[in-house]
């Protein structure tokens, strides 16, 4: 699988990502999955669903067969 490029931040999403991020990390609950939710958000990315990210771990459980 070819990993797609990166591609670079507008000016104002890094701006809204830094203050999502200042945000969260002062949270009393604060730990990596609120900050990376904030971030998230704040760029207006989706997460994958919890059957996408279920089906991720299943498949890294699994052995590949060639």
């Amino acid at each position: 699988m070819t990993e797609q490029p990166a591609r670079t931040l507008t000016v104002e999403e890094h701006d809204r990502a830094w203050h999502a991020i200042e945000g969260a990390a002062g949270a009393e609950d604060a730990d990596p999955g609120t900050v990376l939710a904030a971030v998230l958000h704040a760029l207006r990315i989706n997460p994958p669903s919890a059957a996408d990210e279920q089906a991720y771990i299943l498949r890294k459980r699994t052995p590949a067969t060639s």
